[in-house]
């Protein structure tokens, strides 16, 4: 395996903080705010109630012991349910700002909830079908970036501290496997261009719902991979007139 893909691989499970990026908001009731909107704690129980709701319901098998199996967990976590509706607000805003054109084939919400292994008539999954096609305009509307060394380093830190990656590399030598891995470099392009927008609409989450991460993906050959990145603010990019 080479050096691309093994990071490729890795990313698929790094869930990376949003930091220091994202100011603090303790308004109760509120969830983030994005300028003037405002995601709120109904909201987001709007949705996550939905998709657990339509999810198939199946009776926990009991344990060996004889005693009761733990309840089955939920298709998504309140976490997730903001980090779609927070992305989907700044990928909105940064597609109309930047005059992006739509998408060209919508994603079917079946089928991201077949991927997502999440009822398909949920509202989840018509977010996240939303979302993704707003990742792709934005991939193939924005200039590539290229990270500081304290940008790729971070990347890296925070793979290190989840111990999905040895310690010990050299920040040009991780820029390179990134950029040599298509899910990694998109992803980053991504994660840019949002950070770029949580700036400049100031945006703020609750707490509770830290760190923020936006999902992303690419279509392979083998299929969709999903992973985190977090949003990666203007300082941490040498050219933020691509942004």
């Amino acid at each position: 395996m080479n050096r691309g893909r093994r990071l490729a691989s890795i990313l698929v499970v790094a869930s990376l903080g949003l930091g220091s990026l994202v100011g603090c908001q303790t308004e109760t009731g509120k969830a983030a705010f994005v300028g003037d909107t405002t995601i709120s704690e109904d909201r987001v129980s709007q949705v996550f109630d939905d998709v657990v709701a339509k999810a198939p319901k199946e009776e926990p098998a009991p344990e060996a012991s004889g005693s009761p199996a733990p309840p089955a967990q939920p298709p998504v976590t309140r976490q997730r349910v903001l980090d779609v509706l927070l992305s989907l607000e700044l990928a909105r805003r940064l597609v109309k700002e930047k005059n992006m054109p739509p998408a060209a084939d919508p994603i079917d919400p079946a089928a991201v909830g077949e991927a997502l292994k999440v009822p398909g008539d949920s509202e989840y999954a018509k977010l996240c079908a939303e979302w993704y096609g707003l990742q792709s305009v934005i991939i193939q509307n924005t200039p590539p970036v290229r990270l500081t060394d304290a940008g790729v380093t971070k990347v890296y830190d925070a793979l290190v501290k989840a111990n999905l990656i040895q310690p010990g590399a050299q920040a040009e030598q991780v820029r390179e496997q990134i950029a040599q891995t298509p899910s990694a470099a998109e992803g980053t392009l991504v994660a840019t261009s949002l950070g770029a927008m949580v700036e400049k609409t100031d945006t703020k989450v609750n707490p509770r719902y830290e760190p923020v991460n936006a999902p992303v993906y690419l279509r392979t050959e083998q299929g969709l991979l999903f992973y985190d990145l977090p949003f990666i603010s203007s300082d941490l990019v040498t050219d933020v007139s691509a942004l």
